[in-house]
């Protein structure tokens, strides 16, 4: 089904009862990602999540909030607006949100790169593929005043 983003794939389900385990800002600047993984690993060793899963969420929690950062910017231009994460839980999924202030969806990497783009760079348009490969599902809606929320979950055992 088309997100906001246009691309294909599931959307969230209001449905079901989401357990919030943790929602804080971070700051619109490059040590989010870091403070990002370092609370999402100690969260989810809290709530005994497997090493496993843990790492892998770690992953895309990083690269999710990179993301924001990197090009989550305010119509006008500023990087002043919020980045924040949520992680969410319910019986057998756990939900990742990564909001920012831009209102641009994701961007599925699609060729022709631009020129001057490295492609052996790994921080060069990645991101949504690694995220597809690791999550079992994601996508991307509006946030609820401004912004947008990317959100991926993950299948607990």
């Amino acid at each position: 089904m088309p997100t906001d983003s246009g691309l294909v794939h599931g959307v969230f389900d209001p449905g079901r009862s989401w357990l919030p385990l943790t929602r804080i800002p971070l700051p619109h600047k490059p040590e989010a990602a870091p403070r990002a993984r370092r609370h999402t690993r100690e969260v989810l060793a809290l709530r005994r999540v497997d090493a496993e899963l843990t790492a892998t969420v770690e992953l895309v929690v990083s690269e999710l909030v990179t993301n924001a950062v990197r090009h989550g910017v305010c119509l006008c231009g500023c990087t002043r607006g919020p980045v924040s994460l949520t992680l969410l839980r319910t019986e057998n999924r756990l939900r990742v949100e990564v909001a920012d202030p831009s209102r641009t969806p994701p961007r599925w990497p699609a060729g022709p790169w631009p020129t001057g783009v490295d492609l052996s760079d790994p921080e060069e348009g990645r991101g949504l593929l690694l995220v597809t490969a690791l999550a079992a599902d994601w996508g991307d809606h509006a946030g609820p005043v401004r912004g947008k929320v990317v959100w991926c979950e993950f299948t607990c055992r």
